[in-house]
């Protein structure tokens, strides 16, 4: 484009320099003193000469300037077009430069960033929380260990305290020997089945005590008969 720039002030100095010596020439043929007399044949030759020469030169430098002027419109038009281009090739490789990019960013991941700490809450809180619940979990299972031995070890005694009370008419049973009989693993059977003794005594002392109620009852109500059938 600089070259095309170039030719076209080529061509305008071109045509000033024409146009000057044009002006040169009309100038010195004006400043020629004009003969009032009857010019001779020579002369006259010399100024149709010359006007056919000066009609030349203006009809060349007209076609010239026509001539000039039509380069000018298509360099004008070229020059249009080469910026055109030149916005339009600029544009695409905006474009592929932002789709490049683009595919950059989307195929490179960020880099992860891994912070260590030599206090770490987060993480010391999670330990506390799970050293609690344990704490917590062997608790409750203590506490339950140690009510069911209580338990144990109460209802032992309430069936020890029972026993005595079955057998103060048929034996005199120690309390060591009660002691003995229960702290025996192998003892398991005996234990079961003086359970059952007693509860089999528990069972007929309540019935007999269910019987001198309803015989005690029956009694009152021949005692009121009775004093009934008196009056």
């Amino acid at each position: 484009m600089n070259e095309q720039m170039n030719i076209l002030l080529e061509v305008l100095e071109e045509i000033k320099q024409q146009n000057r010596e044009l002006k040169t020439s009309v100038s010195n043929l004006a400043s020629q003193p004009i003969s009032t007399t009857t010019s001779s044949e020579e002369d006259g030759i010399s100024l149709t000469d010359v006007a056919r020469l000066i009609g030349q030169k203006i009809e060349i430098d007209g076609k010239f300037k026509s001539e000039l002027t039509d380069v000018a419109i298509v360099l004008g038009k070229r020059i249009r077009e080469i910026k055109d281009g030149i916005t339009k090739t600029q544009e695409r490789q905006a474009e592929s430069i932002a789709s490049l990019s683009e595919k950059i960013q989307e195929t490179q991941s960020p880099p992860t960033v891994k912070k260590y700490y030599l206090f770490d809450v987060k993480r010391w809180v999670e330990w506390l929380i799970w050293g609690i619940s344990l704490v917590l979990l062997a608790c409750t299972i203590g506490w339950a260990v140690y009510l069911r031995n209580a338990n144990q070890t109460h209802e032992s005694y309430a069936l020890r305290y029972r026993i005595l009370r079955m057998e103060q008419g048929y034996s005199n049973p120690t309390i060591a020997h009660l002691d003995s009989l229960f702290s025996s693993e192998s003892s398991s059977d005996t234990i079961r089945e003086l359970r059952h003794q007693v509860s089999n005594y528990e069972l007929a002392i309540q019935r007999q005590a269910e019987l001198a109620l309803q015989q005690q009852r029956l009694t009152e109500e021949q005692t009121s008969l009775s004093r009934q059938l008196q009056h």
